[in-house]
Formats: structure tokens, C-alpha cells, sequence
């Protein structure tokens, strides 16, 4: 038996031994996946890094992109902000303007009431005589305008339509 416990022993020690060298294949096993997965681990660090500052650049475009579209619309709103202040400058002067005009306008029929209650004779060197409403009464119903010619013997008309003529005063 002595010698069935030496191959027991030797079978022992051999499976030991396997186990032993085993254990370390797998223990090295172990350490070159640990060694992996650190590698695996900074590559993935560094992509992701990357990554990163890629996004940012596209963020930082992105966000420089649109001031400049802001810029933009900032200054087409400061452009359309002067139009329109123009635009009120322009009304605002013709309005004046108009005001102005009416202002006038109100002060003709003043004068022209004032010389309607004047007695008016046109006399001509030879002795003839003529008066506002003789005067109207021989120019057409359409003149606007009339110019008393006494020398000529003439009353010179203007109508709306901008035609002209003339008439006699007397004869």
C-alpha cells in the first residue's frame, strides 16, 4: 500500500501542481482583462472627451450662429424703426403743412367779404363805368378768373378747364 499512497500522493501533488498552474493562467488571465478593461476604460475616457469637444464646438457654432441672426433682426428692426420714425416725421410735417394751407385759405374769404361790402366801379378814362357784378355777369358761369383790362376795353377770363377768352366791356 505503501506504494498506492505514493501514487495517490504523486496524483495529489500533480493535481495540486495542475490547479497551482491553473490558479496562475487564471489569475494572468485575470490581470490581462483587468489590464483590457483599463485600456477599454481610457479609450472610452478619451472618446468620450472627444466627443465632448466636438459637441461644445457645435454648440459654441450654433450659439455664434444665432447672434449673428440676432445682429440681423436687430438691425432690420432698427432700420424699420427709422422708417416708420421717418414716415411720422413726414406725416407730421404735412400735416403742419396742411394746417398752415387752411390757415391761409381761412383768411381769403375774409379779404374777399371785406371788399363784398365795398361799392366797386371800374371807370375807364373815356368816361365809362363798370362794376364787380357787371363784370361777372359778362364772363362765362364757368371762369374762375377774371382780368379787367379798362385801356384795351377788354375783360380777359379764365375757366376751371383752363380755357381762355376775352370779351368786351363796352360796345
Amino acid at each position: 500500500m505503501p506504494r498506492a499512497k505514493k501514487t495517490i500522493d504523486a496524483a495529489i501533488e500533480e493535481v495540486k501542481k495542475t490547479g497551482r498552474k491553473a490558479k496562475a493562467k487564471i489569475e494572468e488571465a485575470a490581470e490581462k482583462a483587468a489590464d483590457t478593461a483599463a485600456a477599454v476604460e481610457v479609450e472610452v475616457k478619451k472618446t468620450t472627451r472627444a466627443a465632448g469637444r466636438k459637441a461644445k464646438a457645435k454648440v459654441e457654432e450654433a450659439a455664434e450662429q444665432m447672434a449673428e441672426k440676432v445682429d440681423a433682426a436687430a438691425a432690420a428692426a432698427e432700420i424699420e424703426a427709422g422708417k416708420a420714425k421717418a414716415k411720422r416725421t413726414r406725416k407730421a410735417a404735412e400735416a403742419k403743412q396742411a394746417v398752415e394751407t387752411a390757415v391761409e385759405e381761412a383768411k381769403k374769404p375774409a379779404r374777399k367779404a371785406r371788399t363784398a361790402k365795398l361799392d366797386i366801379v371800374i371807370q375807364s378814362v373815356m368816361g365809362g363805368a363798370i362794376t364787380p357784378e357787371e363784370i361777372a355777369a359778362k364772363v362765362p358761369k364757368d371762369a374762375i378768373s377774371a382780368y379787367v383790362k379798362v385801356e384795351e376795353n377788354k375783360i380777359y377770363w379764365v375757366n376751371k378747364a383752363g380755357d381762355t377768352g376775352d370779351v368786351e366791356i363796352w360796345g
